[in-house]
């Protein structure tokens, strides 16, 4: 599952509302890309996932969480709405937050350190 994951990661770091169709709602998503690189970030740290594999999806994910997710007042942008599904059309941008976007960051945030104090 974790090969699959990666392999449907933007080439700008973040992962789609729609993973398997990328065009169905365009553009960054925050919550899942932070839910998805945490995954990935444990699976690392606690050896179930190999660093030399998932290294660049992990600097990929976190680059953008912290340049373009995390914005220059501190507040966490480009969360889908709470919702069951992806909506084309749908306006998901800088100023689109929500509480559970920053609780997904903070969670890839606490692994992210863990990361980089253990490799």
């Amino acid at each position: 599952m974790s090969k699959a994951v990666a392999d449907s990661q933007q080439p700008e770091g973040y992962w789609t509302r729609s993973m398997l169709d990328p065009e169905h709602a365009p553009g960054p998503e925050t919550s899942g890309t932070a839910f998805f690189l945490y995954g990935i970030l444990w699976g690392v740290n606690n050896d179930l996932l190999s660093n030399e594999v998932y290294a660049p999806v992990i600097e990929k994910g976190w680059k953008y969480l912290s340049t373009v997710a995390l914005q220059s007042d501190g507040k966490v942008g480009y969360v889908q709405p709470i919702g069951e599904k992806a909506i084309p059309g749908q306006v998901v941008d800088a100023d689109s937050q929500a509480d559970f976007g920053v609780g997904a960051f903070l969670l890839a945030a606490c692994e992210m350190a863990r990361y980089l104090d253990i490799k």
